[in-house]
């Protein structure tokens, strides 16, 4: 049986809301460049909240969401959500407005059910789209919208319920102008990532994915290098690599106990794999 984890040691919203200096009971936290700045979060760190992020300007900067390189620049709507590991690779020196929240915000509302229903927030889901200049004028009006009543809670509730319709149209619309090819290869790609989400500390092997999706290990990898940029097995070691890394960084768990939740009976093996996957042994990293 995997080991239960123990993720104490660091939550980036309670980190950000001592940087900031406010409530830990406020179940919701507004975000910017600034607020970054000082944080230099450099390591892969697992989410606690969810969060819903616009960036106005700035050349595309790598953000590791899961298992996918997403590249983030002007216009990109992000959204991520609870348990999924990611790894911010720029300098935050773009301007956006970003917004996390618990589920604590709707813990008086009907609402709370329609934030669970939201695929963008999911392990494997689509969590960076782009938006045309329009929809970036729709959300950066809300987000104003949202600074300005800052502090009121009942209000920030019914903005962000508005957010989530507003983000859930464009998901909608970016789906509907998918070709028919792509939007197959994208589902192959999408449903990989979610078993690789469930699976990735008892299969490692390519022809596990490849068995549930009812396609060959060849063409999967075909798949996920057209639509992902690396093939399976990559991608695989590559969401090992960045649960280690958290989970190295973000807890107290020795390497031993680390291995065995990941997966590895014997811990030689996964310190084996993980200084080839980084270049040095997990107890080299776990002191950067």
């Amino acid at each position: 049986m995997l080991k239960k984890l123990n993720l104490k040691s660091f939550n980036l919203f309670e980190y950000l809301k001592e940087q900031q200096r406010q409530y830990m009971s406020v179940p919701y936290l507004l975000a910017d460049k600034h607020t970054y700045k000082d944080a230099r979060v450099r390591f892969p760190f697992r989410t606690f909240t969810y969060g819903i992020g616009l960036t106005y300007t700035g050349i595309p900067e790598l953000f590791k969401i899961g298992s996918t390189d997403y590249a983030v620049g002007a216009g990109c709507l992000t959204t991520i959500g609870p348990g999924i590991v990611s790894h911010w690779m720029g300098d935050y020196t773009a301007d956006h407005d970003t917004i996390y929240f618990t589920e604590e915000l709707f813990a008086n509302s009907l609402r709370a059910s329609f934030l669970k229903s939201l695929p963008f927030f999911m392990p494997g889901g689509n969590h960076v789209i782009p938006l045309d200049e329009q929809a970036v004028a729709e959300m950066g009006t809300l987000f104003r919208t949202i600074k300005t009543f800052n502090g009121d809670q009942d209000i920030i509730t019914g903005l962000v319920y508005a957010l989530l319709v507003l983000v859930k149209k464009y998901h909608n619309l970016q789906g509907q102008h998918m070709p028919a090819e792509g939007s197959h290869q994208g589902q192959v790609a999408a449903t990989f990532r979610q078993l690789l989400a469930k699976h990735f500390a008892t299969q490692k092997d390519v022809g596990f994915y490849a068995a549930h999706l009812h396609i060959s290990p060849k063409y999967l990898s075909e798949v996920l290098q057209a639509q992902l940029g690396k093939p399976a097995k990559m991608l695989i070691d590559e969401y090992i690599a960045m649960e280690a890394k958290s989970l190295l960084r973000q807890t107290t768990m020795s390497v031993q106990e680390i291995a065995y939740t990941l997966g590895y009976e014997d811990g030689s093996y996964f310190i084996k794999a993980f200084k080839k996957w980084e270049g040095l042994t997990p107890a080299a990293y776990k002191k950067l």
